[in-house]
């Protein structure tokens, strides 16, 4: 047996043929024999995230990992080792742990297509949840009154969930609307963040300059949208940091930052189209 980082929850190894899965013993056998490639899709765009249901009416997504970059071409989907997804269910694991609102890590697949590994990261559905991207596509061009209460909803909640992850120590590497889901509960919105692939959690908060950091790319993300009209004003994200700054920060008052998230957002757009040649 094995345990994770917060040993709480015990892990069982089990080999079948080119198969290798670690997980809590109650999903061994299933995961074992489940047929990755013919599992449905889960949601829209997410065709690398497949979802196995349960007996009990959860359900488990498996999560494939991609190469980018020059590896994408060479290698595509397969891998030399398993430590991307180890590393990622450590991290998700401890997380939880410090009260970071994250999904329930559940293991980790591996298995040899050819010399190389297609490796596979599962985690527990979260019922009821939509991603942020899809909650902004879904916003009228004239909201309602209650549309408009809502959204200041989601900017609070956001706001405070994303502080409660830096005062974590966890940096997410990819803060992105795609990789917050939201739901909405009886009490309220509830936020919690996806894919922390390469993201990593620090003994201590967060310096500033992260914090900064994942702001900015969180603005850059609902601007790259390109919706008419924008999915997100200056009021929404007014609302966004004061939520974040309840508790103090370091980062400056909200209108300094909001020129700060314009300056970014309107110097990578123009990197972007010199690089597009457009």
């Amino acid at each position: 047996m094995e345990k994770d980082l917060n040993t709480t929850t015990e892990l069982a190894a089990l080999n079948q043929g080119r198969r290798h899965v670690l997980a809590p013993p109650e999903h061994l056998d299933r995961l074992v024999h489940a047929d990755l490639d013919a599992l449905p899709a889960a949601g829209e765009g997410r065709g690398a995230v497949r979802r196995l249901e349960l007996p009990d009416g959860r359900a488990l997504l498996i999560r494939r990992y991609r190469h980018g970059g020059l590896f994408r071409a060479i290698t595509g989907g397969r891998f030399f080792t398993a430590r991307r997804p180890l590393a990622e269910l450590r991290v998700t694991i401890e997380a939880a742990g410090r009260s970071v609102p994250v999904p329930r890590a559940v293991g980790v697949i591996s298995e040899f297509r050819g010399l190389l590994l297609a490796v596979y990261l599962v985690t527990e559905e979260i019922d009821g949840a939509i991603d942020l991207g899809a909650y902004l596509r879904s916003l009228p061009a004239a909201p309602t009154r209650e549309i408009a209460v809502e959204r200041r909803e989601v900017a609070d909640a956001l706001g405070k969930a994303v502080r409660t992850m830096h005062d974590a120590g966890l940096h997410h590497a990819d803060l992105q609307v795609k990789n917050i889901l939201l739901r909405r509960t009886t009490t309220g919105v509830e936020v919690f963040f996806i894919d922390l692939d390469k993201s990593s959690l620090r003994a201590g908060p967060l310096p500033g300059r992260l914090r900064a950091r994942n702001l900015m790319r969180l603005n850059r993300s609902a601007l790259k949208m390109r919706l008419v009209p924008p999915p997100v004003d200056d009021d929404d994200r007014r609302r966004f940091l004061a939520a974040y700054r309840a508790g103090g920060s370091t980062l400056g008052d909200v209108p300094a930052l909001l020129r700060r998230c314009r300056r970014h957002a309107a110097w990578h757009a123009v990197g972007w189209r010199l690089f597009r040649g457009s």
